[in-house]
């Protein structure tokens, strides 16, 4: 009788554990979610920026301020860096969509009821050679 409520006091113990410490477990992923926002601001204004000059750089092509060999070469410069931010931002999308993939199974795995893997699939009816 004494091992039945030590190990209920254990179980008791446990679940009051996991409920209180879900707050942290959240805390962490929302810090990851946080740091990924900021990076992704950051590149989203690195964006806007090179667009932005090279707006200016062949607006001060037209305006003749520049050459035309000095506006090719600014011109290849912040396109090249343009593309750069670019990839970035597509690998920074990329894990991000594959971590929210992770969190989510791992929600939905918290979350499902303890049921079969794969549920029995109905049984296919016979092929009729009658059938015309």
């Amino acid at each position: 009788m004494d091992v039945v409520a030590v190990i209920g006091v254990l179980a008791a113990a446990g679940g009051a554990a996991w409920v209180l410490g879900a707050p942290l477990r959240a805390g962490r992923y929302e810090a990851a979610v946080g740091a990924h926002a900021a990076q992704l601001a950051d590149l989203e204004a690195a964006k806007a920026a090179r667009y932005r000059e090279i707006r200016e750089a062949e607006m001060d092509y037209r305006t003749g301020k520049l050459s035309e060999e000095d506006w090719r070469a600014i011109d290849r410069q912040l396109r090249a860096e343009a593309i750069e931010v670019l990839r970035k931002l597509d690998a920074l999308g990329a894990q991000e969509r594959a971590e929210a993939d992770a969190a989510r199974a791992a929600t939905e795995a918290e979350h499902a009821p303890d049921a079969p893997d794969a549920p029995d699939a109905p049984a296919a009816e016979p092929a009729s050679a009658d059938r015309r």
